[in-house]
């Protein structure tokens, strides 16, 4: 099962062979507290195994918060879901509290067996009063 800092649940139910696009951009506004995000996936094209990259500048220190899903199969939206913040990175090498400052993050994945098609994900980051941290958009192709 995949337990990066992105992706937790959702990625289970989908194929991982024959992936045929893997990416993973920036949906954030200036006004988050995460900025200058860069991610990276490897190997680019995963089959199975892979390890997905975050780096992003924190303006503040998250102490707590969720995590939002809203996820798309074949362009057809699926019941979004929320998830504690700090259950979700605890599975990384990183753990709540997030400090001010650089964040680096290494998670380990698997893409297992199972659907086919387009998949877009919107993952975004809230801290306890409601503000976004960061937001973040895959799109999966198999």
């Amino acid at each position: 099962m995949f337990r990066p800092v992105l992706l937790f649940s959702f990625l289970s139910a989908i194929s991982g062979l024959n992936v045929s696009s893997f990416t993973v951009k920036s949906c954030g506004l200036p006004t988050d507290i995460g900025s200058s995000l860069v991610f990276d996936v490897s190997p680019k094209l995963p089959d199975t195994d892979y390890i997905l990259f975050l780096n992003a500048d924190l303006s503040k220190e998250i102490i707590s918060g969720t995590s939002k899903y809203d996820i798309t199969y074949n362009f057809i939206p699926l019941s979004p879901s929320t998830n504690d913040l700090c259950t979700e990175i605890s599975h990384s090498n990183i753990t709540c509290p997030l400090l001010a400052g650089h964040l680096s993050s290494e998670s380990k994945g698997t893409m297992p067996t199972g659907l086919s098609g387009t998949y877009t994900i919107k993952n975004q980051w809230f801290n306890l009063d409601g503000a976004r941290i960061l937001c973040m958009l895959f799109t999966i192709k198999t």
